[in-house]
């Protein structure tokens, strides 16, 4: 029975032996297991940062171009207000320019009034002096043909 047992102890050592092999070798597995499963983890861990900090650069860059939006739609209304203004001068320049045309245009007849009634005022003293002239020579007329007249009546 020693020799049964002996063997029964040599199969059972042969048996722990070899799930001793199994057992290094499964822990061997696990370990390489693990060791990639880390390297997979770390990488995962590396390419969320990347993306993390990819992520934050999109956050900024979208910041800025709201700002910029921002900025670019408050110079378009300034833009506006400015057009607006520079329209309301230029109406109100168009209209005093109509103002001043019409007042060249009051200026222009005023003038040409001022020459025609110099015109009839000369023309009015040339028919002054005239009539003087010809008053003069029948007042001259006239004193001859008196004096005419109290010669043949005192004759």
């Amino acid at each position: 029975m020693a020799e049964q047992d002996n063997a029964e102890a040599q199969s059972v050592i042969a048996a722990l032996k070899e799930r001793n092999h199994h057992m290094e070798r499964l822990l061997e597995v696990e370990r390489d297991f693990q060791s990639e499963v880390q390297k997979e983890l770390a990488e995962q861990k590396r390419a969320l940062e990347k993306q993390r900090e990819d992520l934050q650069e999109k956050e900024t860059e979208i910041g800025d171009m709201k700002e910029t939006i921002f900025e670019l739609e408050d110079e378009v209304e300034q833009h506006r207000a400015v057009k607006l203004h520079d329209n309301l001068i230029i109406s109100d320049l168009e209209s005093d320019n109509v103002q001043i045309f019409v007042r060249m245009e009051e200026s222009a007849e005023w003038r040409q009034f001022q020459a025609d009634l110099q015109t009839a005022v000369v023309i009015a003293n040339d028919i002054k002096s005239e009539a003087q002239e010809e008053i003069g020579d029948l007042r001259r007329r006239l004193q001859e043909a008196q004096e005419k007249n109290e010669k043949l009546t005192s004759a």
